[in-house]
């Protein structure tokens, strides 16, 4: 059986060793939850990375239909004033036909921009998508919570008065505590080897 000072320290040192505990664990947990949450943002850059350049390849490729139709309607029109000038045509026939060239032309820019601009918004939900993703992915662990440090104090203060309370109570009334100082030794003892050693010193 210990002694109510020896059971209020052990349940002190107890206390402390669990707040340490509780501040490693959390500090794994928030290093688990940083790296997963570098990994999640990584992956959605490199994600929205991809949307952008497909973007550009995009745009880049709807210029170029649309030259190829500017061109083509510039050559419908260029042959269409040829043949004119060689057949001597001229009239509403040549302006309705010079303006059909037009009028394909811009049906087809039409086309071109409306296609365009329906895979830039595909691209736009593309990305937030990649972004709730990444969200989601960090939630899906929780950040470390150190432990409170005033709390664990006043809670450890509490048991270890608890534990010298109850460790005193049950003391028996003819215990000796571990660590107690030895007795002296009687007084009576004490005056006899006293007198001993007079008596001795006389007899020199």
């Amino acid at each position: 059986m210990c002694d109510p000072v020896t059971m209020a320290v052990l349940t002190v040192a107890q206390g402390a060793a669990e707040y340490q505990e509780g501040v490693a664990q959390a500090q794994q947990q928030q290093a688990r939850f940083d790296a997963n949450r570098l990994a999640a943002n990584e992956a959605r850059d490199l994600k929205v990375q991809t949307l952008n350049q497909r973007a550009i390849q995009e745009a880049e490729a709807a210029s170029e239909e649309k030259l190829a139709l500017s061109i083509k309607a510039m050559e419908g029109e260029g042959a269409a004033l040829v043949a004119q000038g060689e057949s001597g045509l001229s009239g509403n026939s040549m302006d309705l036909l010079l303006q059909d060239y037009e009028a394909q032309k811009l049906r087809g820019v039409t086309t071109i921009n409306r296609n365009l601009e329906n895979v830039e918004k595909q691209i736009a939900l593309e990305k937030r998508g990649a972004s709730a993703e990444a969200q989601n992915r960090t939630n899906s662990l929780q950040q470390g919570v150190m432990p409170n440090f005033l709390a664990a104090a006043v809670g450890t203060a509490a048991n270890a008065t608890s534990a010298y309370q109850s460790a005193k109570v049950s003391q028996p009334d003819d215990y000796k505590p571990t660590f107690s100082k030895p007795a002296s030794p009687p007084r009576s003892y004490i005056n006899a080897t006293a007198y001993k050693g007079m008596g001795h010193t006389r007899g020199r």
